[in-house]
This record gives structure tokens, sequence and C-alpha cells, in this order.
């Protein structure tokens, strides 16, 4: 799980090839002088400390393990973890810093080394060049520099800890340079006013140990509180979501009282809940008052003492259902009965990792949530909304079903573990998995009727609807659920896409602006910022958007294909292949690998390198196991062996296989394949239905064939040229630089007879691949054709 661990990071200007010097807190680092010094005072490090400093440094955007820095520094050499453990120490007395409160080098344990600070560059030829870092990590265990220890002392989870750094660094130069600090406005979160519903925020607690260890615990108890105050009819609660929103850089603060009240009335909050807790030997004291938002007035006090700290889900349970009753707000039977210890988990750890999980859900870091999920089910194998959500990872995330089937029934069986929302969550997951989308809309339209404010019903629906193409209807639901929850980063993705589907460019560039006001550390939010500007055809803005998702989290399955396919739509076959490579290396999956080998036999086939595209198809094949794997049947028409094609292209088009698309959201591609096979085997009339169809469905924009050209290609190939013509132009209007639509646009002129305008259309392919590799063959005959004059 090495990228859990990974410093989100941007950087504000270009890297060039001459080393730096590196400016971090008080310290200057010299790697060609062989020179540290802090606070104006030169510190000697012995020659492998020095490395160590220095590569730790380079390498800061991610975690550096043991290995890989005995094998920088020492060459492989054979040498023990106390060696490298003492150039640690010696780091970190030479900069001052504290390895229980790290500021320069964290300890991950077992794992290896992290660099934390943010860092200046200063470069020989006078450019400086800042970064903005945001660090995210989990530390399994706490790691002390080598010193006599003394006898141990009893703390919760004293090896366990979750700590959040965050450092920004906002950068303006102007004739030289400097640095200006500033914070980003507190963002507008509001409650809805609901008649009946009492509007309630809750805070995170202050931790009154002051043990680091236990950090973890002040939106721990937040979020266990905010769960259970989100059972009851009566009230409307700031979700953990918005609550992290609201506060922002200031998550890892306390924040005193009167600044408290300020931030619940800007969220037309009538009641705040504030807390604090302390460890005292093993136990922990739970303290959490009440206060009226509008005039600060305490209305009440509770006081829990958890003996263990298995205990402390329970307290929290008893708190929440005292402090609910106070607020005349205690939730309905069976609901009263059952708290986060009854139906989620009793063990605290479990809780922490599946919490954990949530959140990397949410950043589409989904191999790392069920990581997490696996471990908190290794604690509690009775956490029956672990499997549900390790069974939605997979089926409704990542398209995944029959690894997500077992998780799910295992949840079901366990229903009585469950809330009746959670269960109707899990049926709806499970008839996703089963590809009934049908009763997956039923479901979750029964959530929303029941539970007005559950955000998450108003996503699920609406991406139902979005995959069976039906846009319009998708639009009013995520509207709404945006209504209902302003600051769902979520819906404003899928709103991002669904203007992308109906055209409505504006739109949906400020929908995907306003996901990256809300989660500007989400490289998901610039991936799909990315794919509207590759759709239309803005392809400058679409690459820095891809690679500023790159740039947050280098192995971020998502951008770097869509990346690769941004080139293939270029021309840059090459860089393309570059990239896909790049996925194959990173893939988690099988499924994942068989897709990068399948866009590497596609540009293959492009450049017509045949031994090339069977090699790359034989590796998909070999990863797709079971599944149907399509370029073979290119490579077998490309032969010119018709028979095969069609042999292998058959099972493609079975009933279930179609069910299987439409149920995926996978139409548009299903109905052009299929009009291929039509038009290969002289059915050009079934083609052009198939390709008509194709058109009706979704977009495949993610996909390196998009298939928007599909029928405009097939009027070409069957000589309506006037048919053509106005398909090619009704695509350029959509993306003036769609790839290889103005090449075949001067074909069709050409064979019109119109001379000057098959000159035009060349010229006009010719400048929107300038960028394009020169032995592309459409590229060498646009410039014959052109020079040719058509």
């Amino acid at each position: 799980m090495r990228s859990r661990y990974r410093s989100l990071y941007r950087t504000f200007s270009m890297r060039d090839t001459d080393q730096p010097t590196y400016r971090f807190g008080e310290a200057e680092l010299d790697p060609q002088r062989q020179q540290l010094r802090v606070a104006g005072q030169e510190h000697y490090l012995r020659p492998k400390t020095f490395s160590v400093l220095v590569y730790l440094i380079e390498q800061r955007q991610r975690l550096v393990t043991k290995d890989e820095l005995i094998n920088h520094v020492w060459d492989g050499a054979a040498v023990s973890d106390d060696t490298l453990v003492q150039c640690i120490v010696d780091i970190r007395k030479a900069l001052g810093d504290d390895s229980r409160q790290p500021r320069f080098v964290k300890t991950l344990p077992k794992l290896g080394y992290h660099f934390i600070s943010a860092v200046e560059e200063l470069r020989p030829n006078g450019t400086v060049e800042f970064e903005e870092i945001t660090s995210l990590q989990v530390e399994i265990e706490e790691e002390h520099d080598p010193a006599p220890l003394a006898a141990p002392q009893h703390r919760l989870n004293r090896n366990q800890v979750f700590a959040v750094a965050l450092a920004v660094l906002v950068v303006l130069s102007l004739g030289g340079w400097f640095a200006l600090h500033s914070r980003k406005p507190e963002a507008e979160v509001k409650l809805p006013r609901v008649p009946g519903k009492q509007a309630l925020a809750v805070l995170f607690f202050e931790n009154r140990s002051g043990a680091p260890e236990l950090d973890w615990l002040r939106e721990g108890l937040a979020d266990m509180l905010i769960a259970n105050f989100s059972r009851s009819p009566k009230l409307s609660v700031l979700s953990r979501q918005q609550l992290a929103v609201l506060l922002g850089a200031r998550r890892a603060q306390q924040i005193p009282l009167e600044e408290a009240l300020e931030l619940a009335r800007k969220t037309q909050a009538e009641v705040i809940a504030v807390g604090s807790f302390a460890q005292l030997g093993e136990r922990v004291r739970l303290d959490v008052q009440l206060h009226d938002a509008r005039t600060g007035r305490l209305l009440t006090t509770e006081s829990s003492l958890a003996d263990k700290p298995e205990l402390l889900l329970s307290q929290v349970d008893l708190l929440s259902l005292k402090l609910a009753g106070y607020l005349g707000a205690t939730p309905p039977e069976p609901d009263a009965q059952q708290g986060l210890a009854a139906r989620m988990t009793n063990n605290l750890d479990a809780y922490r990792y599946y919490s954990l999980a949530l959140e990397q859900t949410q950043m589409f870091q989904f191999a790392e949530a069920i990581a997490l999920l696996e471990k908190a089910i290794a604690l509690d194998p009775q956490f029956a909304l672990a499997h549900a959500r390790i069974g939605y990872v997979y089926a409704v995330k990542w398209l995944e079903p029959e690894k997500g089937k077992p998780y799910l029934a295992k949840a079901l069986s366990m229903a009585e573990r469950l809330s009746e929302k959670d269960k109707l969550f899990v049926t709806a997951w499970s008839a996703t998995a089963n590809n009934d989308s049908a009763r997956a809309i039923e479901v979750y339209r029964e959530i929303i009727a029941r539970y007005p404010l559950e955000t998450e019903a108003y996503e699920r629906l609406g991406l139902a609807y979005y995959r069976q193409g039906k846009w319009e209807e998708a639009l009013p639901i995520v509207r709404q659920g945006l209504v209902t929850d302003p600051e769902r980063k979520e819906l404003y993705n899928i709103l991002g896409y669904l203007c992308l589907r109906l055209g409505r460019r504006d739109e949906g560039v400020a929908a995907l602006q306003r996901y990256i006001q809300l989660a500007p550390n989400d490289p998901n939010a610039y991936d799909g910022l990315g794919s509207l500007h590759q759709w239309f055809g803005e392809y400058e803005q679409a690459q820095t958007a891809y690679s500023r998702a790159l740039t947050l989290n280098p192995e971020l399955h998502n951008a770097i294909i869509h990346l690769g396919n941004l080139y293939v739509w270029q021309g840059r076959y090459s860089a393309a292949l570059e990239q896909y490579r790049r996925y194959v290396q990173v893939a988690r999956s099988d499924a994942q690998r068989a897709r990068g080998y399948s866009c590497q036999a596609w540009v293959w086939l492009r450049k017509g390198a045949l031994a090339q595209a069977e090699a790359a198809s034989a590796q998909e094949k070999k990863y797709a196991g079971n599944g149907l794997v399509w370029t073979p049947v290119e490579l077998a028409w490309q032969r010119g062996d018709q028979a095969t094609a069609a042999r292998l292209a058959a099972p493609h088009f079975a009933a279930a296989e179609f069910e299987r698309a439409r149920e995926r959201g996978f139409l548009r591609i299903h109905h052009a394949l299929r009009g291929r096979l039509a038009l290969k085997t002289g059915r050009a009339d079934e083609a052009l239905e198939h390709f008509r169809a194709a058109l009706r469905a979704p977009a495949a924009e993610w996909n390196l064939e998009a298939f928007e050209d599909c029928l405009a290609n097939a009027y070409l190939e069957t000589s309506r040229w006037d048919e053509a013509i106005a398909e090619y132009e009704r695509i350029l209007k959509i993306n003036p630089h769609y790839p290889l639509v103005s090449y075949h646009l001067g074909q069709a002129y050409e064979r019109k007879g119109e001379t000057a305008r098959a000159r035009a259309a060349y010229a006009d392919f010719l400048q929107s691949w300038r960028e394009a590799e020169a032995d592309i063959p459409e590229i060498i005959e646009a410039k014959q054709r052109g020079q040719a004059g058509g």
C-alpha cells in the first residue's frame, strides 16, 4: 500500500537538469558542495548520511523504502537496518527534528522514510522552484531514534497513529522572486432548513492528552457522533465531508468556542456539539457540550469514561443517545438500540480503518480503500459494513461485479449488523453487481423517499441513469442532490460528465472546477476536467489537467491511460505507448493489465505494425483470462482473413454480452464493433443501423476509440459523400481537433470532386496534428494530397 503514504504535491515552475540547492525550514542543502547549513551554521554529515538526506529530498513526493535507500546510497552492499537508522538519527540531530512530531523526516515503520517539509529549489541560473505540499499519512507504528528506553506506559493505540499534516505554500514571482503565504477563504457550507428538524454541527474534538498518537480521535470521535446523530429523523447533521470542507486547513487546529460558534452560524446550524477527550492510564474520558449556536448558551454537558479502548465506541453510543434525548431527537426503535458498536463494530481500530477507507474511496484510491477495509475485517470478521464496502468498490466503482458479489452476500448474511438504511444501500449495490439496474434504481428511489438528506442515494441514482444514457433524467436528480448537500464533490463530478454528454461545455467546466475547489488534492478532479477539455478539443488544457492529476498521484490509473489516449488523439503514438506501458507497470489487477496491452495493440494497428500489435494482443489475451478480446479480430481483418475475423467477433455479440454492455454503459462500443463486423462482411445497411445506435448511446470519451466518427466513416466507405461530410462537420462543431476527422473530410471532398475544399480540409488536419509523428500514414498522405491539389 505504498501510495497510501504518498505526499500530494504541486509544482509551480519547470524543473531543469542542473542539481539545485534546497532550502527548507531554516536549512539550506547544497549537494554539489556537500554542504548543509542550519540557521546559518554549517553542520557536518558523513558522506553516506548526506547522500541519504539528498535522496530523500529528491524523492520527497513519495515514500522511500529502506531497501531503496540502501540500494541507492550503498549500491546494494550488505548494510544493516541499524546503519540506516543511525543515518536518520544524525540527520534529525543536524536539522533539530523530532521523530515523534517530525517536521522534516517522517518514519513509516517497517516501510521506510518520507521527507515531508516544503522545499524551495535554487538553481544555478538563478531560477527558483517552490512546491505546495499536502501530506496524508497513516503511521501504523511509532518508531523512535535509538536511545535507552524507559519502562513502557499503557496508552490507547500507542502503536497506531493517524496524522494529518497540511502545509500550503503559494508563490508569486515578479521581476525576481518572493513568496506570499495566504489562507483560502472558508468554504460556504450550509445545512438545509427542514421543518421539524434541528440543524446540528459537530466539530472535531480537543485532544487534552496532548499525545500525538491519539490525534486521530479528534476527527474519529466527531465522525462517530455524526454517524449516530444522522440516524435521527429529527436532526439535520453536518456531514463529515461538509465538516472537512468547512474547516479546510484548520482541521489540525483546536478551534476556540467563539470561532466554533461563528463557524456553526455560517452553516445555519442551530446547535453545535463540541467535545474533548483525555487519556487516564488505559481509560479515556469523553466530554461533550451542546451549545445554542445562535447565542452560545450552554445547553447541556455529558461525560463518559471508557475503562478499556474496546469500550470507547459503546460509550460514544451512550453519549449520542443522551444528547439526542436532550434535543428530543432520540432515534426510533430499532435504530435506538443499534449504535456503532452494535451495527458496525466494537473494535476501535477496525472502525478507524473503515473510516480511512471511506476517505480513500472518495479520492478514487480504490486499491488503498480495499486494503484498509480488509484490515478492518481482519480485526472484526463480523464487520458487515466493511464487507459491504469492499463489494461496493469492486461492483459499483471498479465495475468488477464478480469480485464484489461474495462481499455483498456476506454483508447481507449479517443483516442484524446493518441499519435499515445500510441494508437498502447494500441491496442496491447487489442489484448493480447482478446487472439489475431497474432494481437498483427502485431501491435508490426508496432510500431518497425515506431518507431525503442521504446524498449518496442521489449520487448513485444519477449514475444509474447516466450509464443508461438517460442524461436528461439524471440531471435533475444530481441537482436535487446538490440542494441537499451543496458541497458533495462526487455530485459535481457527475454533473461535469452529464454536461459533457449534453454538450454544455461551460457548465461542465464550472462543475468540475467546483469539484477542484472542494477537493484541491483529489487527483480525480483534475482527471475529470482533463476528460472534458479533451472531448471538446482543448488538448493543451486537457494535458495540463492530466499532468496535475499525475503530480498529485503518479500512479493514478485513469489519468495515466487518459493521457495516453490524448496523445493518440494528437497523433503522438510513441508518447501514447509510453503511457500505456506505464499503466501496465502500475496496474493492480489483470483486468487493468489487459486494458493497457489492448491500448498498445490498437496503437500498433494504427501504425500498421502488425507484429508488435500481435505481441501486445497476445499479452492482452493472457491477462483477460476468459474475457473477450477484440484486437485479434482487427488483426485478422488487416491480414485479409475475413473468415477468421468473423469467427472471432461472433462471441462478442451474444445476448448476454449485449446486456452486460448495456448495464455497464458500454453500448456505444458494442454497437460500433458490431457495425464494423457488418460493414466488413458486406452488410452495409445493418452496419449503418448499428453505428446510428452507437451514437445514441453514451459517448466512450474515456476509451482510446471514442467512436464519435463511426457513422461518418461508414458513409465514407460506402461512397455516401454528402452524408459523410455532414457527419464530419457535426463532429468538428463539438471538437475541431477530433482525431482524423479533418483528414477523412478531405477524402470525402476529394472523392466528391471538390478539390479546393479537400485541400483546405487536409491543411486543417495537418495544422491540428502539428505535433503528430511524421511517419504516420495519414500525415504522409495528407501532405501529398494537399500538395497535389487534391
